[in-house]
């Protein structure tokens, strides 16, 4: 029996009416492209009518362009509502056509007959109406050693059987997530092949980063460099792992947060901040979590900021855990009891704990569970 197909996102409830729309084709061009869309279910507006500056009042979420598509009526599409551009064409074709798949800021290049099945699977899922953009959540340790890594591994792990998740290293001193997960001898791109990305990047780049299982895939720092992501890197990924991804997990950089991070924390649905259960170590999450709620303010003007909680380490210190939670100023999210064994494990190169008893999965395996529509409850401890 064949396997059924991953989840990817939720069917959205609200939004652009499906479909798709394609401007600037011949009509050779224009008749294959309505013929793949008849098999895929999808109703196409052919040259539809046009409103105030040349598109519709309102464009559906893929848009498809001929060669012949000005670049400025494809920016005034992307305005009325095209979150997804694809210039398309019919072989054989001269450079011109692929120098004018940048001239219009393409997300995909499709020629026909060679990308028909690749099409007819984008016409599919126009069809069913716009992906909603994939779930966000960061995670920071609010203090040296705090466990912010292993937590972020742990959640993502976690959430990858639910839909395709895409860890995140955004942390330029974490000398790198692939040898905390076992997985630095892995091929994939790392932030070094992405150095020089800015603007748009194509959401299917990210599915050739490091797979470390099915429906996982992680973006890791690079110790080549070691000067990890650059601002505009950072956000377009994150702009084309919401596209690709139903959840990303952000490691984000415990002490360096400042304006560089803004983008990515004001896209979070929920950042957690990991410490230690001492004194000393929750007067340090309380900077960071100030410094998170100052930057998602600045981002989220007029939208809901993200929301922040605390995940406390037991060290055996012997403190109250909520009152550490109120010197913090966050909802306590859990208290993660010790695992004598961990640091050893992620020493070895083995990887996350994988047994019942640990207490990051057991805490991650809960999160996952809660799904987008709301963060888990907060409990004492495991």
């Amino acid at each position: 029996m064949p396997a059924a197909p991953r989840p990817h996102h939720r069917a959205a409830e609200d939004g652009p009416a499906p479909g798709a729309a394609l401007l600037g084709a011949d009509a050779d061009l224009t008749a294959a492209v309505l013929r793949l869309a008849e098999a895929a279910g999808c109703t196409v507006l052919p040259e539809p009518p046009t409103g105030a500056g040349g598109v519709p009042a309102r464009v559906p979420p893929l848009l498809m362009v001929g060669a012949g598509t000005p670049a400025h009526r494809v920016a005034e599409a992307r305005a009325r509502g095209a979150s997804e551009v694809v210039l398309v064409g019919r072989a054989p074709v001269g450079p011109q056509w692929w120098r004018h798949a940048a001239e219009v800021d393409a997300d995909h290049a499709a020629l026909l007959p060679e990308a028909e099945p690749w099409l007819v699977d984008r016409l599919v899922d126009a069809a069913g109406g716009p992906r909603p953009e994939g779930r966000v959540v960061g995670v920071v340790g609010g203090c040296g050693g705090g466990g912010a890594s292993v937590l972020a591994a742990a959640l993502a792990a976690a959430a990858a059987p639910a839909g395709d998740v895409l860890l995140l290293d955004a942390d330029p001193a974490s000398g790198g997530l692939d040898l905390l997960v076992g997985a630095d001898q892995l091929p994939g791109l790392r932030w070094e092949d992405l150095a020089g990305v800015s603007g748009r990047l194509r959401p299917d780049v990210l599915r050739s980063t490091v797979r470390l299982e099915d429906g996982l895939h992680l973006l890791a720092g690079d110790r080549r460099t070691g000067s990890g992501p650059t601002p505009e890197a950072l956000t377009a990924v994150l702009r084309a792992a919401r596209s690709a991804f139903a959840t990303t997990v952000v490691d984000l950089p415990r002490g360096r947060l400042g304006t560089s991070c803004a983008d990515v924390l004001g896209a979070c649905g929920e950042v957690l901040v990991v410490a230690p259960a001492t004194t000393r170590a929750a007067a340090s999450a309380c900077c960071t979590v100030d410094e998170v709620r100052r930057l998602t303010g600045a981002t989220t003007a007029g939208g809901a900021a993200p929301e922040v909680r605390l995940v406390l380490r037991d060290v055996g210190a012997g403190t109250d855990a909520e009152a550490l939670a109120d010197v913090v100023g966050a909802p306590l999210a859990a208290v993660l009891r010790g695992e004598r064994d961990l640091e050893a494990s992620l020493e070895r190169g083995e990887g996350l704990p994988t047994g019942r008893r640990s207490a990051v999965r057991a805490f991650a395996a809960r999160w996952a569970a809660a799904g987008a529509e709301a963060p888990v409850a907060a409990v004492p401890s495991w």
